[in-house]
């Protein structure tokens, strides 16, 4: 059972053991200030209310909801949570059926370690070209390389020629690189691999650091071409200020 919180609009709000477990608080306040944020971060990047979004790593619905007054087509999320999801179909999709939420039982050592799927493997369940806009927010944080690559070249398959994707890392540079070994990063990245570095070597997934030249060689053999990047603050004590790339399909 969820309990029935909303927010002073009415919108649903998902259950407190949800936020505490994505945002590590119970505060309602601060899933609105997500849910807004994240909407104000999509309409940056060209999102318009005809456009198919497709939302990996979909949580408890902050996007959809910021979306569910905006979209004219629909919204596909894909989510590795089963409880999470459970909520956004109950709470969301209830009300709003072109807003659709998918499960992806893919294995973390950090968030799903009993998953029975592979991230390197996973092929999204959705057609060729399907989408004009994919949004990952914090997804690439927690993924290694081989599965990072792997994800592009799907969203790469499933935009449409010319549609956008928007999507956050921990980007490492030389300058950035050197700044993490020093500390200076909100959080320590102590353990180098190839083309990342890790947060926790027992649970890899916890927080990854990626090179910035592997992501763009990455979306150039997926067919995308990057058009910006967003450099956060994340290297330099800023939490929760991560680098943004857009990249459209060419």
């Amino acid at each position: 059972m969820f309990d029935r919180a909303v927010d002073p609009s009415g919108a649903p709000v998902p259950p407190a053991h949800l936020r505490i477990y994505y945002y590590r608080t119970r505060d309602i306040a601060a899933f609105i200030r997500a849910r807004d944020g994240v909407r104000t971060e999509v309409l940056s990047h060209g999102l318009t209310p005809s456009d198919r979004v497709l939302d990996v790593g979909s949580g408890i619905g902050n996007l959809a909801l910021a979306l569910t007054g905006f979209l004219e087509r629909s919204y596909d999320g894909v989510e590795i949570h089963p409880e999470a999801l459970a909520w956004c179909r109950s709470a969301i999709t209830a009300r709003y059926p072109s807003f659709r939420f998918h499960h992806a039982d893919l294995f973390s050592s950090a968030y799903n370690p009993a998953g029975r799927l592979t991230a390197s493997t996973y092929r999204f369940p959705f057609e060729d070209g399907s989408f004009d806009f994919v949004y990952l927010g914090s997804v690439f944080t927690h993924m290694l390389p081989p599965d990072v690559a792997h994800y592009l070249s799907e969203i790469g398959r499933v935009l449409r020629p010319g549609g956008t994707c928007a999507a956050s890392f921990f980007l490492l540079s030389d300058e950035r690189r050197s700044e993490v070994e020093a500390g200076r990063a909100f959080m320590t990245f102590p353990f180098a691999i190839e083309s990342a570095r890790l947060h926790d070597r027992a649970r890899p997934e916890a927080a990854i650091a990626i090179d910035e030249d592997f992501v763009l060689r990455s979306c150039e053999s997926a067919g995308l071409e990057v058009k910006r990047i967003r450099r956060g603050d994340w290297w330099n004590g800023r939490a929760d200020d991560q680098d943004v790339i857009t990249c459209h399909r060419r």
